[in-house]
């Protein structure tokens, strides 16, 4: 009867680390490194995009590679999406009032590439994709 309890409670801690160690990704409505959620950005005060992203995720606006010659960006740039539609690089962001803002999520470049349509040809080192509400 131990033998039985015992390999009944070894199989479920077994299994318990089997779903800790899962690696599911996050959702959208989720807090990560690559998503902000609508309940952070209402806890924000910030005016526009570029504002709320600069408080929230600044690492999303520093785009690995990328660097200034005479104020002119080279390299890859960071594209953004506003509900699924290409409005610009970061630039873009300084446009947009946070106020209607839902959601933001960070994609990589590889991810981007997948995800997203109306990349053209430039080379990108990720995207910023918005949805408001």
């Amino acid at each position: 009867m131990k033998n039985a309890s015992f390999g009944f409670l070894a199989m479920a801690a077994a299994g318990m680390l089997a779903c800790a160690s899962s690696g599911s990704t996050p959702k959208a409505s989720e807090s990560s490194r690559d998503n902000v959620t609508s309940m952070e950005i209402q806890a924000t005060s910030a005016a526009t995009a570029y504002d709320l992203v600069n408080k929230l995720r600044p690492q999303w606006l520093r785009a690995s590679g990328v660097s200034s010659i005479g104020g002119r960006a080279t390299g890859p740039v960071i594209l953004v999406y506003l509900d699924g539609n290409r409005i610009g690089t970061l630039e873009a962001l300084r446009t947009l009032s946070a106020g209607g803002i839902q959601t933001m999520q960070f994609l990589s470049a590889t991810r981007a590439a997948v995800v997203l349509t109306d990349i053209g040809t430039d080379a990108i080192a990720g995207a910023i994709s918005i949805k408001t509400r």
